[in-house]
C-alpha cells in the first residue's frame, strides 16, 4: 500500500458515506479518468488522510473494495486504491 497508487480518499463523519457526512478527495492523477471536477480533486488533502490512516495501528484492509481505512468514534477515514 503506497500513497501512488491511492485514487481517492473519504474523511466523515460514522454512518453514511454517501458524502453527506464528509468529503472525497481525488488524487489528480486519477481525477480525469474518474471524471471528477476540480473542487474534489487535493493531492495534499489525499497525502494527509492517507498518512493519518497508516500511522493508525487500527488501521484494516478490505480487498473487497480495495481500500484501507480507519474508523473511530468520531470519523471514518478511508483510502481507496486504482486497479
Amino acid at each position: 500500500m503506497e500513497l501512488g497508487k491511492v485514487m481517492k480518499v473519504y474523511s466523515g463523519k460514522p454512518g453514511c458515506m454517501c458524502g453527506c457526512n464528509g468529503r472525497y478527495r481525488v488524487a489528480s492523477a486519477h481525477a480525469k479518468a474518474a471524471g471528477y471536477d476540480a473542487d474534489d480533486v487535493s493531492d495534499r488533502s489525499v497525502k494527509i488522510i492517507f498518512n493519518k490512516i497508516m500511522s493508525n495501528p487500527n488501521h484494516k484492509f478490505d480487498a473487497g473494495a480495495n481500500c484501507v481505512y480507519v474508523q473511530t468514534a468520531t470519523r471514518n477515514l478511508v483510502a481507496y486504491f486504482a486497479d
